[in-house]
Formats: C-alpha cells, structure tokens, sequence
C-alpha cells in the first residue's frame, strides 16, 4: 500500500492508461468474440435448414413418384371413368359396387404407407369416392381450402403437396392424439391424354413429415419447423410443446414483433422468407431468437430453423459475465500490481481460445451427427425404394392373373404360381425381418442380453431350419462345432447372423455341395468358420459386402434372390457382440466366412 501512494504522477498515469487499454481491449474481444459467436449460429442454423429442407423434398418427391405410379394404374384408370358416370349423389356413389371395389383395392396400400384416406376428385370439386362414407358426394375439402393448388391438378396436371389444413374428419394416427389436421398429395388421372379427375391421398402429418424436420432440432430451443403461405405453423415445433397443443399459432399475430418485412406478393402470396438470411426477432415470449428460413413454391411450404439468442451466444454471455467481474476487479487491484492486469489478460485470451475450440468442436460434432443421420435415413429410404418394389410388383401381377382369369390356367400353371407367389412373400419377409433389425441397430432400439450361448445348439436349430431348402438343392449340412463349446453373447443377434450365413452358404452352392460348419476356440475368443464349396465370391466384391451403401445382391446357383443387407446385419451384430467378421473366398472353389465371438 505505501509503494502505491509513494507513486509519482507519471506512474498513475501508466497505470491509467494500462487500466483505459485493458478495457479497450475487453469490450473490443466481446464484440469479436459476440460476432463469432452469431456468424456460427448462422452456419449452423444455415446447415440444418438446407438439411431438413433437402430431407423433405425428397421425401416428398419419393411420394410424389409413388402416387403418380398408382395413378396410371390401369384399375384405378378404368374405376374412376365408371364412377365418374354416376349420379354425384352421397347414395348412389356408396351403394356402388365400384365404390366397393376400390376400397379394396386402396386398403393393403394405405395399410402398407400408413396412410389415413383417398379421394377421387371430379372436375367440379365432388369427391366421388372416400374411404369415409361421410366425404363421399359432398364438396371436397381441398376445394374448400386450397382450390388453387386442386386446380393446378385438375387443370394443368400437376402433382402437388397440399400442406396441413384443417381436417374435416376424425383422424386415427399411431403417432399423435391430434385427430384434426390433415395434408394430402394430388396428382391426376388421365384418360387417353385428357384429365378426368384428381386422385388424393391423405398423409399422416405427424408421420414422416412432421419427424424428417424434428431432425433439425438443435440444442434445448433450436429446432426447424414448416410453415404455410398464412404464416401458420404446420409442423411439430417447440412452440406448440409450449402452448400446450394450440396448433394454429400463427405467425401472422406475431408479425409487429416478429417480423420487419414480409411482403405481400401477387396473388395473396406471402413472402415470408428472403433466402438464408440470419434473422434477430423477438418471440412470442419477449427473447431474442435468430432465425433463418426457406420458402419453397414447389412444396408450397416454407422452412424455418430458429434458436434462442441466448443458447446460442452462451460462450459468449458466459465470457461477458467474466470480462465484467474482471473489470470490477481490475477497478479494485489496477493500483495494487501491474503484473494483474498482465495476467488477467493472458487469462483472458486462453479462455477465449478455449471456448472458440469448443463452440467449433460442438458445430463439428453437431454436423457430423446431422450429416449421418441423413446417410441413414437415405441408406433405408433407397433400399425400400428399390428391393420393395420388385417382390410387391411381382405378386401384384400374379395375383391380379389369378383374380382376374382363374379358369384360363391348367391346376399346373397355377401351382407354379402360388410357387412364384411363396417365394417371393418369403423373400419379401427375409427382406423386411432385415430391415427392420438394421433399423433397428442403427437407432439403439436393441437391447442385448448376453449370456453363455452353446454354438453347437445354434449352429443345430439353424440347420433344422434350413434343411429343406438343403435338400432341394442335394447340399449336406455339416455341424462339426464340439457341443462343449460356449460363447458369452447376446442369443438373438447371434442366432441372426448364422441364420443368414448359412442361408447364404446353401444359396451359392451347387447342388451336391457341402456346408460345413466349424469352430477354432482360443482363451479369449473362439472362431466360427461357415464353409461352403459353392461358386466363390470375386475379389473386388470382397471390401463391399459388409457395407450398406455397396449394395451386392447376387443370385443364387437356383437363381434364389438375396436381400442386399443380410451381411451388414451380421457385421452391425457381431460387433455389437464384441466380435469380428471376415470373410476368405476362391471364385468355383468355395467361400468361409471366419465370426469371432468372445470365449466364456
């Protein structure tokens, strides 16, 4: 204290001046590190709009291509001509036979998409058929609410997303107690090139759609969310969470504080969105939030993806709070010692850094996530695409031969197709028994229960149940595991990896062929060979076939059909069993493939 007031003038003023840049220098930090901090919200917010956006067009192209497919079918073609000649009345369009068939024809298909309804729309906006007997005659609801979107179907034949209005009807959906919004896909029916009606089906807004932008949720407030031309929310958002299911609030009420510059285009349009923007408005609340948004003509919808301000600048808040303690402190102790303020400063500077290393480190992280989340989705989304489509087409035709022609075929040929018709359901269920396991592994739905499992017991039910297909093709099945052997591992996802490898095994092998099947077991692991002399798998296919995204489906020596995915299963499980799988293989001399399992 004596060395302070013995000071001369000059030395207070080196310590003022030291004292007026250390605090130059703080709020000049806070304002850097305040504009980091919102240049990467504005990223982040950027990248998981643009990613929610993408995921929902195709998503919504995926639909679009399945619903224009259905609408040239040449059933529903002719069923809509006929009906569309009786009288418009509720009676005589639901005492139709037609009217029966078609629900018919329209249920394993709404069953299968989980889709809630269908309307066939006439050119006067009638709903000439409904799954509800109350919609049928009367005027259809997308008449009432979005004529202009109906007409694009209706007059220049296009196929377009109605977004969620209000639903005329009760709705039961498996994913929400919200039984009054409704949103449809429109696309026409044409007749030797002319537009006869409008084929609408009913979507579960709270299914796919509503869940593909819950994706883009970020942290405990960001999240994306799909608005229409009124500015009424139309997705699952945070907002509602907030006020407790009150579904229609509306942007529009909130636009004095909210939103500076919405401008009203032709035709009533919104323009609600000006591209990816980074937006500071004030919320319903009275916070700050940053928002960036999308409006997309094509899905007639916008996308909107918003954090709070303060979740988002919470490194920089928190380093307010302790530049601001600083500069108390510094009032107090700026006398006492130079070398303070020195060290404060190089405090300063390191806790900046640090916490820029973590905000980079959390948007990598969080991109990351984003970007395989997506991967997935896409992985499942192509492969029902394409290995759905086949087995169903297949039995489509067959069945509609049978149905429609049954005294045209000799007891033989129809024999032959009920085969076709088993083989492929029982190729379809391999099918979907796989999918839904890998989807089920891929989001930490399985739980495993491991336990001391006799591999010579498994390896014996397997075969048990594969033996007839052994048979048929003359293949000897060979159990060579000592039944003393034991692994410690989960029971059910084990059961799935054998069961696909020796299916495989007997499907690549020549008729009297062998598959033999042995063990290797050491003081940690123990090995399990799956060995046929089948026709060998080529070398350039070797790295692909535990790899979802290299899709290897290979018909077998009886032209069996495959999967796709039944060996990234077995890979997905055997390492979540704490093993490993490889696979050695000589093109017409056989295959093996080696699973490692941990010892007992």
């Amino acid at each position: 204290m004596k060395k302070i007031l013995s000071l001369k003038k000059h030395e207070y003023l080196l310590l003022v001046i030291s004292f007026f840049i250390a605090v130059v220098l703080i709020i000049f930090s806070l304002k850097e590190l305040k504009s980091f901090s919102i240049q990467s919200a504005e990223t982040s917010l950027i990248t998981v709009n643009k990613s929610s956006h993408e995921a929902l067009k195709q998503w919504i192209q995926f639909r679009k291509n399945n619903i224009k497919k259905l609408g040239s079918n040449d059933f529903l073609v002719n069923k809509t001509s006929e009906i569309l000649q009786l009288p418009r009345d509720s009676s005589s369009l639901i005492s139709s036979p037609i009217t029966s068939e078609l629900r018919v024809f329209f249920q394993p298909i709404l069953d299968t998409n989980e889709d809630l309804g269908v309307f066939l729309i006439s050119p006067n906006y009638i709903s000439v058929f409904s799954m509800r007997d109350s919609n049928t005659g009367s005027f259809n609801l997308i008449a009432k609410e979005s004529k202009s979107l109906l007409d694009k179907v209706l007059l220049r034949g296009e196929t377009v997303l109605v977004p969620p209005i209000k639903s005329d009807v009760a709705l039961e959906s498996k994913y929400t107690k919200e039984k009054w919004h409704t949103m449809f896909l429109v696309t026409p029916i044409f007749q030797e090139e002319k537009i006869i009606a409008a084929f609408a089906i009913r979507l579960d807004t709270q299914k796919d759609f509503s869940r593909i932008l819950e994706m883009g949720r970020i942290g405990e407030s960001g999240e994306s969310y799909g608005f229409n031309s009124q500015g009424v929310i139309v997705t699952n958002s945070r907002i509602d969470e907030k006020f407790e299911g009150i579904k229609e609030f509306n942007l529009e009420n909130r636009l004095e504080n909210e939103i500076d510059s919405i401008r009203v285009g032709q035709e009533n349009k919104f323009s609600l969105c000006n591209g990816y923007v980074l937006s500071e408005i004030e919320d319903y609340k009275g916070e700050n939030i940053y928002e960036v948004c999308v409006w997309d003509d094509t899905l007639n919808m916008g996308v909107a993806t918003r954090i709070n301000a303060n979740e988002a600048l919470k490194g920089y808040l928190f380093m307010r709070k302790i530049l601001l303690l600083i500069i108390v402190g510094l009032f107090g102790m700026g006398f006492i010692m130079i070398n303070i303020i020195v060290n404060a400063r190089q405090n300063e500077e390191n806790l900046l850094k640090e916490n820029k290393r973590e905000l980079e480190f959390i948007v990598e992280e969080r991109t990351k996530e984003l970007k395989h989340n997506i991967k997935t989705k896409d992985k499942f989304f192509s492969i029902l695409a394409h290995d759905l489509r086949s087995p169903f087409s297949g039995l489509l035709v067959l069945l509609d031969l049978l149905l429609k022609n049954p005294k045209s075929f000799s007891e033989e040929e129809k024999t032959n197709m009920l085969e076709e018709i088993y083989n492929s359901s029982a190729q379809l269920f391999k099918l979907l028994e796989n999918l839904l396991s890998w989807s089920r592994s891929q989001t930490n739905e399985i739980t495993l229960n491991p336990e001391k499992v006799s591999i010579h017991d498994l390896i014996k039910v397997n075969f048990d149940l594969q033996l007839q297909n052994a048979k048929n093709k003359k293949i000897k099945l060979i159990n060579e595991i000592d039944d003393r052997l034991n692994v410690f591992a989960d029971r059910n996802t084990i059961d799935t990896v054998f069961r696909n490898l020796i299916s495989n095994a007997i499907k690549f092998t020549n008729p009297g062929g062998t598959v033999r099947i042995k063990s290797s077991p050491n003081r940690k692991m123990v090995k399990v060979f799956v060995q046929d002399n089948g026709i060998g798998i080529p070398k350039e296919n070797l790295k692909k076939l535990f790899k979802i995204e290299e899709k290897i489906s290979t018909k077998g020596t009886n032209n069996e059909e495959g999967t796709g995915i039944g060996l990234a299963l077995c890979k997905e499980f055997i390492e979540l069993n704490g093993g490993k799988i490889y696979v050695d293989s000589n093109i017409e001399v056989g295959t093996v493939f080696i699973v490692e399992l941990p010892n007992i």
